[in-house]
């Protein structure tokens, strides 16, 4: 809700204070409300031609970054100025170019696959928001001057539990995920194909309609807010689309690759760009997947990260003798484990070089750590008993 004000008898002082701060920030007096006021309010909608990039560059969908560059390179000398001089070839030359740019930049060809025109339209302004709002000053950013609102959906977290094994070898994990999507059939419009968008009879296109409330007397004030039969859209759907109802969204799965990094830290964090739940209204946010171990049987992990611990159980006799046993470790590779004379309950061997791979330096690892236990017969015989107390 946005107050665009018009209030009568209001404190000489307040009305000094707000027109010396809309002088110097040269806004609206509405923007120090957190509004737009009228001077804010969504332009009317007006009905654009919907580019296929693909189709200006002789592309297909599922084409590489490589083709994107053939096809752009081959194309932009064709229809380049010097070479092409109709009107016709001169806007073919700018629209080759603006397709390069967007299927040539990740975040702007997901957009434009997800959304299309419009989609694309509000992740740039989004971006140019965030240049803006990194560069206002802080009692600019104090009172919500930020231009027009977050454009930006909020970030999901999720957790990956991943085997000890996967983070000692290094491997490709796929994830499937559930999340809101913006429908594919009607590219979050909600109406159904070919039926396209109208602009909303109730607010005349503008996404806001005004509220006038009574203070008291002689007082009033006009109330700008979203319009409840467009929300704030400035349009509807003249037919609604099968897939979504007109909802403009689906629930849907979602399939992502990540790699688990040999010696990747517990508790690591992997950003995923623009896959939080997508809006018709909004740029997605990123989702942040925290990588988890699951506990080992044999081996564990220490806090260093670089660190490994085990447990080997042997014989009374090998830990009075000395014992050589050969261990697998969490790759299948085996390696030796010894000790010569009275290894005690307990004891620890160092293993230099068999523990956890340093993450991003994977030839560097740390050292394994094994644990003696041993076993204690649950009877002695006579003769056992009478050997024994011989020797010790």
């Amino acid at each position: 809700m946005m107050i665009t004000g018009k209030i009568r008898c209001v404190c000489p002082a307040v009305l000094i204070f707000i027109l010396l701060f809309v002088v110097y920030f040269s806004v609206p007096t509405a923007a120090f409300f957190g509004g737009r006021g009228k001077a804010g309010a969504r332009a009317p909608v007006v009905e654009e031609e919907e580019v296929d990039y693909y189709a200006v560059l002789g592309l297909t969908e599922n084409a590489t970054e490589k083709e994107v560059r053939q096809k752009f390179r081959e194309l932009s000398r064709k229809y380049h100025p010097d070479v092409a001089k109709s009107e016709e070839d001169k806007a073919m030359y700018g629209k080759i170019n603006r397709a390069n740019e967007v299927l040539s930049d990740k975040k702007k060809r997901r957009m434009y696959d997800m959304r299309g025109e419009e989609g694309l339209r509000q992740l740039e302004r989004a971006m140019a928001q965030n240049e803006q709002t990194q560069s206002m000053d802080p009692f600019a950013r104090l009172f919500g001057m930020g231009g027009g609102g977050n454009l930006r959906g909020s970030d999901s977290q999720s957790t990956l539990h991943v085997d000890l094994e996967d983070v000692y070898k290094g491997t490709q994990r796929s994830v499937v995920l559930e999340k809101q999507k913006v429908c594919t059939k009607c590219k979050g419009t909600g109406a159904s194909r070919g039926s396209g968008v109208t602009a909303c009879s109730h607010c005349r296109g503008h996404g806001v309609v005004i509220q006038r409330l009574q203070l008291g007397p002689g007082m009033y004030q006009d109330i700008q807010q979203a319009c409840p039969h467009c929300q704030g859209q400035g349009r509807v759907a003249k037919h609604k689309c099968p897939a979504c109802n007109g909802k403009k969204v689906v629930r849907g799965d979602v399939t992502l690759t990540m790699d688990i990094e040999q010696g990747i830290p517990e508790g690591h964090k992997v950003t995923f760009e623009m896959e939080s739940d997508e809006s018709p209204d909004l740029v997605p946010g990123d989702l942040v997947m925290t990588v988890l171990t699951k506990p080992h049987p044999r081996f564990s992990r220490r806090s260093n990260g670089l660190d490994l611990d085990m447990s080997l159980t042997v014989t009374l006799k090998e830990a009075l003798l000395g014992f050589e046993r050969r261990v697998a470790h969490l790759d299948g590779t085996e390696f030796v484990v010894e000790a010569t004379g009275v290894t005690p309950y307990g004891k620890e061997l160092r293993v230099r070089g068999k523990g956890m791979p340093r993450h991003h330096m994977p030839s560097e690892k740390g050292d394994l750590y094994v644990k003696v236990m041993f076993e204690l017969p649950n009877f002695l015989t006579e003769a056992q008993r009478k050997e024994i107390e011989e020797h010790l």
